[in-house]
C-alpha cells in the first residue's frame, strides 16, 4: 500500500497597491522570493489609486514559510513576510509612474497602516539622492530600502563638531538595532573622495558607511536639513534619523555628548574648540537618545515615553514680541510643541496641529521655536499659513528641560502642570487626537 502524498501546508497572500498620486500599473510579471527561488505569482495590471486608498491586485495561496522579496516587472525590493498556514497576510506596495517605489513595500497590518499614511504624505519622504560609498558602490534609496538610516553631517577636515558625530557613531554601533544602516555623509565633495573616506575609515578603525558624490548631488541630499556644503570647521552639525521607507522622521542639531569614550585617533584631531566641545558635554544628547529615538521609527505603535511629573517652568519671548510662561498657560491643558525651520518633519505636522489643536479643541497650542532667528520663524509658519505666534528658545534650554533634544517633539500638559506624555517624532492625526482626548477628558 502507498501511503499518500501529504500537500504541504498553504496560506492566502494579498497583494495590494497605493501611490502618492492616482495612476496606473502596466502588465507585469508579480513575483516573490522564498526558500531560495522566486516563485511567479502571474501578470498584474491596472488602475492604482492615490493613498489613503488602496486596490487589491492579487490573493493567491502560497506554501507557508519565510519569504524575504517582491519583483514587479523588472522592479526588485526586499521585504520580510511570513504565509502562515490557514491565514491571510497583507502586503502593500508603492506604485509611482508604473513602477515600485524604492523602499515602499510594506507586510502586515500595521506596517500596511504605515505605508498608506507614507503615501498620502503624512511623512517627508527624503528626495531622490544619487551618492556613493567609500568604497565607490551606490549610497541611493535602492541601496538603503529596508533599512532605517541613521544619516550625519561630516567632512573628514573637520576638527570640532565632526570627530564627536564620529565617536557617537561608535558608541551607536555597539547597541544598533538590527536593519539600521549609519553613514557619515561629506559636506566637502572636493577632499572627500572615495578613497580620501576609505583612508579616513581605516585610520580610526570604523566599519560603517562614509558617503560622497558631486556637489551637486550633495547639495541636493542636504537641502532639505538646510546644511549647506562646506570644509574646514565651517559647517552645520546635523543628524537625522530616516525610516526604511526612505522618510525624514527626526533631526538633531548641535554637539553630542559623547562624554569620555572617544578613540584616542578622534582626540587628537580636536582644535581647542572641539577639546572645550567634548568636556562640556555638547548639548547634552548622545547615543542614548539616539537608541531610543531608532525605537520611535521601527514601527507605527510606540508608546510615548517620559510621562509624569511638572512640566518646567518657563518664560519665553514670542516672533510678536510678547512673553510667555508656563504659569500664564496653567488651568487649561497645553500641547507643547518644539520644532525649527530645518526640520522636515516638522514642517509636515505643522498644519495637523493647527487644525486638530487649535482653538477649538479645548487645549493650548504652544509652538516652541528651538534656535531659529525671529524671522525665520515668523517666515516659516507664514510660508504654512500659519498665524500664530511661536516662542524663541534661542538658546535651546527650555527644549532640553522638556527633554526635545531631536525634533519634532511634541509634550501635552495637563491642567493642572503636569506632564501627560511626550511623543518623539511627527504626529498623526489618530495620536494626536487621543492625546488631546485624554487632556480634556481628565
Amino acid at each position: 500500500m502507498v501511503a499518500p502524498r501529504l500537500q504541504p501546508a498553504t496560506g492566502t497572500l494579498l497583494v495590494a497597491v497605493s501611490s502618492r498620486t492616482a495612476g496606473s500599473l502596466p502588465q507585469s510579471a508579480l513575483m516573490v522570493h522564498g526558500g531560495g527561488q522566486w516563485v511567479a505569482l502571474g501578470n498584474v495590471s491596472g488602475a492604482v489609486p492615490a493613498a489613503p486608498a488602496e486596490r487589491d491586485l492579487t490573493v493567491v495561496s502560497l506554501p507557508a514559510g519565510a519569504y524575504d522579496g517582491v519583483r514587479v516587472g523588472a522592479d526588485l525590493q526586499n521585504v520580510s513576510f511570513t504565509i502562515i498556514a490557514g491565514q491571510v497576510a497583507p502586503l502593500l506596495l508603492g506604485i509611482d509612474s508604473g513602477h515600485l517605489i524604492p523602499g515602499s513595500a510594506y507586510s502586515g497590518n500595521d506596517e500596511v497602516n504605515l505605508g498608506l499614511g507614507e503615501l498620502a504624505g503624512r511623512f517627508v519622504a527624503m528626495p531622490n539622492y544619487d551618492l556613493v560609498d567609500q568604497a565607490g558602490h551606490g549610497f541611493n534609496p535602492t541601496t538603503t530600502s529596508g533599512k532605517d538610516l541613521v544619516i550625519a553631517a561630516f567632512h573628514t577636515t573637520c576638527h570640532e563638531t565632526c570627530p564627536l558625530y564620529t565617536a557617537l557613531f561608535f558608541q551607536i554601533s555597539k547597541h544598533l538595532p538590527a536593519n539600521v544602516t549609519l553613514a557619515e555623509v561629506t559636506t566637502d565633495p572636493a577632499t572627500d573622495t572615495p578613497a580620501a573616506l576609505t583612508d579616513y575609515g581605516q585610520q580610526i578603525g570604523a566599519s560603517w558607511t562614509f558617503a560622497t558624490g558631486s556637489a551637486e548631488a550633495l547639495t541636493a541630499f542636504w537641502k532639505p536639513f538646510e546644511v549647506e556644503l562646506a570644509s574646514g570647521d565651517s559647517h552645520v552639525s546635523t543628524l537625522a534619523l530616516v525610516d526604511r521607507h526612505g522618510y525624514v522622521r527626526l533631526v538633531y542639531r548641535g554637539v553630542p555628548d559623547v562624554g569620555g569614550a572617544i578613540p584616542p585617533a578622534l582626540i587628537t584631531g580636536l582644535s581647542a574648540q572641539g577639546l572645550h566641545e567634548l568636556a562640556s558635554g555638547g548639548d547634552g544628547w548622545g547615543a542614548p537618545d539616539v537608541l531610543q529615538s531608532l525605537l520611535t521609527i521601527a514601527g507605527p505603535q510606540q508608546p510615548s515615553p517620559g510621562a509624569g511629573g511638572n512640566a518646567p517652568a518657563f518664560t519665553l519671548t514670542g516672533t510678536d514680541g510678547r512673553q510667555v510662561s508656563l504659569a500664564s498657560l496653567e488651568g487649561r491643558p497645553a500641547v507643547i510643541n518644539f520644532w525649527a525651520s530645518y526640520c522636515p518633519p516638522c514642517r509636515a505636522e505643522m498644519p495637523l496641529l493647527q487644525r486638530d489643536a487649535g482653538s477649538k479643541s479645548g487645549v493650548q497650542l504652544v509652538l516652541v521655536n528651538e534656535g531659529d532667528s525671529g524671522r525665520v520663524a515668523r517666515d516659516f509658519l507664514d510660508s504654512l499659513a500659519i498665524h500664530q505666534p511661536a516662542l524663541l528658545d534661542s538658546d535651546l534650554s527650555v527644549g532640553h528641560a522638556y527633554g526635545a533634544v531631536a525634533l519634532p517633539t511634541t509634550v501635552f500638559i495637563r491642567a493642572d502642570g503636569t506632564i501627560a506624555a511626550r511623543h518623539i517624532g511627527q504626529l498623526d492625526a489618530m495620536v494626536l487626537a487621543a492625546q488631546i482626548s485624554n487632556l480634556v477628558s481628565k
